[in-house]
């Protein structure tokens, strides 16, 4: 049973004869009549009484007729999103999961400009989405530092420290709420996410201390799941701090450690939905 057929059957009973629905549908009766035939043998039912100059139908025929309505207008409904969806101009945007709750700031009101874009969401680290900028499976990107770029551009959007957390209660962080220093953290085990291994290795080095990197993950999340389950302190950006109520963050005393938020694309070609995104931040 397929839609043609169910257009001829509804086609027939609205006409009252096959003859008339031949004339509607501009074809001969046979091939009508014979659709008909496979679709009674198929669904093993008579749906109409022979002999009649009308067409008169079975109760099975009767039931048919108000579900092939049904389908019949679930059918054209759905060709119809099909066509729209094929129509829809798509950005692709990565988001780094401290940017969640900022980026979804703007995609709201971009969206309420330009109702017809549609988005497509990667989330992950920046080391994963800066390949798939690289690689064009997206268009837009955010992304931490230290980062370096090939054949991309980027815009800064926010600079913000480098924060120890740990789990509320935790008794290094209680003892040092005014700030713990790299001497101390160096006697803790650390949490961090992997960009930030050479940057915290630097800064620990200038001082002429070793640390100990107890856990060392891709994503950021990874690194302040972790630490909630009392695993250790982890070195995470200060905008992380409000994704958790288990957790609580201390300024790192004596070192600037920072990182910048950027927005990245590739060079050259890009949609012209993605370039109107873009000036969103000019």
């Amino acid at each position: 049973m397929d839609v043609k057929q169910l257009e001829y059957f509804r086609a027939i009973v609205d006409a009252g004869t096959i003859s008339g629905a031949a004339r509607v549908l501009h074809m001969t009766q046979p091939p009508l009549s014979y659709q008909i035939k496979m679709l009674e043998e198929e669904l093993q039912v008579q749906l109409f009484l022979r002999g009649t100059k009308k067409i008169t139908l079975t109760e099975a025929g009767k039931t048919l007729y108000d579900r092939a309505g049904s389908l019949l207008a679930m059918a054209d409904i759905t060709k119809r999103e099909v066509i729209k969806a094929s129509q829809a101009v798509t950005i692709h945007i990565g988001f780094t999961p401290s940017t969640v709750s900022m980026m979804s700031e703007y995609l709201a009101r971009f969206s309420n400009e330009h109702p017809d874009i549609r988005f497509d969401i990667h989330e992950g680290s920046t080391f994963m989405l800066r390949e798939q900028l690289e690689n064009g499976v997206v268009d837009i990107t955010t992304l931490r530092t230290p980062i370096a770029l090939k054949g991309c551009e980027c815009k800064s959007l926010v600079q913000e420290k480098l924060l120890a957390m740990a789990i509320t209660g935790h008794p290094v962080l209680e003892k040092n709420k005014d700030g713990i220093t790299l001497e101390e953290l160096s006697r803790q085990k650390l949490i961090l996410s992997r960009r930030y291994r050479s940057y915290l290795l630097s800064a620990f080095e200038k001082k002429g201390l070793l640390c100990d990197i107890y856990c060392e993950c891709e994503d950021a999340r990874t690194a302040m799941t972790l630490a909630e389950k009392g695993l250790g302190i982890a070195i995470l950006p200060a905008s992380m701090q409000k994704l958790s109520n288990k957790m609580e963050g201390c300024d790192i005393a004596n070192a600037d450690l920072m990182t910048e938020l950027l927005l990245a694309w590739r060079k050259g070609r890009m949609p012209k939905e993605a370039k109107a995104f873009l000036e969103m931040w000019k």
